[in-house]
């Protein structure tokens, strides 16, 4: 079965992202990260749904709910980088 840190990490190297780069955006340590991907933590709500917005795949595909990586919500406009990153922002803080 196919767990939520393999998911989380097939979805990172889909992006070419390090795990720093993505402990970066979400705010998080990369240790934190790491213990994601290797199942000895799991992440908050809001850090979900912020690591799927941020991996442009869905909660349910990070959950392995589906292995329909993109939700049928996905709007046209969502896929705008700018829409994309000032939601990242404003959902980290960042102004």
């Amino acid at each position: 079965m196919v767990k939520f840190g393999e998911r989380l990490k097939e979805a990172r190297n889909a992006k070419h992202m390090s795990q720093q780069a993505l402990a970066d955006i979400i705010g998080k340590s990369l240790n934190t990260v790491g213990l994601y991907e290797r199942g000895l933590r799991q992440p908050s709500l809001e850090t979900l749904c912020l690591l799927a917005d941020t991996l442009e795949v869905s909660v349910d595909y990070l959950l392995a709910r589906t292995n329909n990586r993109y939700s049928s919500f996905t709007s046209s406009s969502e896929m705008d980088l700018e829409s994309r990153i000032s939601r990242i922002e404003s959902k980290i803080g960042i102004e």
